[in-house]
């Protein structure tokens, strides 16, 4: 019966995964497992009836003789964990007295020790990240429940980590958001995705004190030890709202301004142009009818000198018409007031061609798109800005060949002049200042639309005007 229970015991003590052995009250060995030979480096049986001390002199002195003493001393379990140079091994031990010897269990937890280690590395690394972050980040539980609290939250809302443990994140968010935020955060607490990344983009925190902030929110759910924990990452940007606001205010009042000289100079542009031809214009063909009228009196009965200089003077005044006359067309586009976009497109570059003939000039527009009209406003934006286009095509592009297409409807307007030049990227526009293309970019703001440059398939530049007509509430 005893062999069997024996048998039986030492079955068991095979099986385990600790190693285990048995010490005599001399410190002999009388038994180990196969795991303890394993461990201690030792053939197996060849331990038997051996001095632990004997075969172990680096434990002479150590914990180990230490506490083994102890636990047969006072007969008591003794428990410990060291270093074991010899074996480069991190023990694990476990001694019960057997009267008379001692009983020990052990294990190797080298490997564990050391991934508990990176952990604790890993976080103080991430503990020190958190601290030094400028930015707020507090987590919480799947409640709400506030369980870390970052020092720069605590800069950011002016509240201290103790006084906001345990408590929910609603109070750092002005009340009137606390409930909406609640639900919100159940939800997506209660998500099946794990982990989980949401961001909030603006949303209002509360300081301390009761000053408002705006923040920019990321959120993240993650599953720590099947815990869910939602850790909330928070940027304080007041102080670039403000500016953006400031900016956007000036920005309206840029384009308010712009639309105001706009229509400064369709009305001066008109009385100008009124003018010239109401008064120089025909002061002008009054000269030129009695300058005819003088040299049809006169006819045969003056000095061929006189005749010359009167034939150059007539020159002059011929010149002087068609000089007003360009004027005319320079500052008020033939046909766009009667005869609408298409039409005054149309005749301008027909014009362009006759003064740069080697240039290729060419207009798509369909007939149905020709007979729309568009706001007046929008359709003289338009027009300046294909003629400020054909402009920098030809006297900074070098451009043999311009194309202008018109598409749209009764709500919208496309205009693109595309060119053959040496090009010019939208970005490079921007940033040397190029007033050409910024003073496109204003005209067409002020008036509802925009303008954009970008680079050609096979070089140049295009340059595109759009407008989308804004639905009445």
């Amino acid at each position: 019966m005893d062999k069997l229970i024996t048998d039986q015991l030492s079955n068991i003590l095979e099986r385990i995964t600790d190693g285990f052995f048995l010490l005599d009250d001399n410190w002999c060995f009388t038994y180990l497992n196969q795991r303890a030979e394993t461990l201690l480096q030792c053939p197996p049986g060849s331990f038997l009836g051996c001095n632990i001390w004997e075969k172990f002199p680096d434990m002479v002195g150590s914990i180990f003789q230490l506490e083994y003493h102890r636990a047969v001393r006072q007969g008591t379990q003794v428990t410990f964990e060291t270093w074991y140079e010899p074996f480069q091994m991190r023990l694990s031990v476990n001694a019960y007295p057997a009267n008379p010897g001692l009983m020990v269990y052990f294990r190797d937890i080298t490997e564990r020790h050391r991934a508990a280690q990176r952990l604790s590395e890993e976080h103080d690394m991430l503990m020190a990240i958190v601290k030094s972050a400028a930015d707020a980040i507090v987590s919480t539980d799947a409640q709400g429940r506030i369980q870390m609290f970052s020092p720069g939250a605590e800069r950011m809302f002016r509240r201290s980590q103790e006084s906001m443990l345990g408590h929910s994140m609603s109070v750092l968010l002005p009340e009137r958001y606390r409930a909406a935020h609640q639900q919100h955060l159940s939800r997506f607490a209660q998500s099946s995705e794990s982990p989980r990344m949401m961001g909030l983009g603006l949303v209002k925190g509360l300081r301390s004190d009761g000053q408002e902030l705006d923040l920019e929110v990321n959120i993240s759910q993650l599953s720590i030890q099947n815990q869910k924990v939602v850790v909330a990452n928070l940027r304080d940007v007041t102080q670039r709202v403000r500016a953006d606001a400031v900016v956007e205010q000036s920005r309206t009042q840029l384009s308010e301004l712009t639309h105001k000289l706009m229509t400064q100079e369709k009305t001066l542009v008109k009385g100008i142009a009124q003018a010239l031809h109401d008064q120089l214009g025909q002061t002008m063909a009054a000269i030129r009818m009695a300058h005819e009228t003088i040299l049809t009196l006169q006819a045969d009965q003056v000095e061929p000198v006189v005749h010359k200089l009167q034939v150059q003077l007539g020159a002059l005044i011929s010149l002087a018409i068609r000089q007003v006359r360009q004027v005319l067309t320079d500052l008020r586009p033939p046909l766009l007031d009667e005869h609408g976009l298409a039409a005054a497109l149309d005749n301008e570059l027909r014009n362009r061609s006759l003064k740069v003939p080697q240039l290729d000039i060419s207009v798509h527009v369909q007939p149905q798109v020709a007979q729309l009209r568009w706001p007046a406003e929008v359709e003289y934006a338009a027009f300046m800005v294909a003629r400020e286009a054909v402009e920098n095509a030809l006297r900074h592009a070098s451009a043999t060949a311009v194309t202008l297409r018109l598409s749209g409807s009764a709500l919208s307007l496309l205009l693109e002049v595309s060119d053959n030049g040496v090009g010019m990227s939208a970005d490079a526009t921007v940033r040397s200042g190029h007033l050409g293309i910024l003073g496109m970019q204003e005209r067409a703001h002020a008036v509802g639309a925009g303008v954009t440059v970008d680079s050609g398939a096979t070089g140049g530049t295009r340059i595109f005007f759009t407008w989308q007509s804004t639905p009445l509430l």
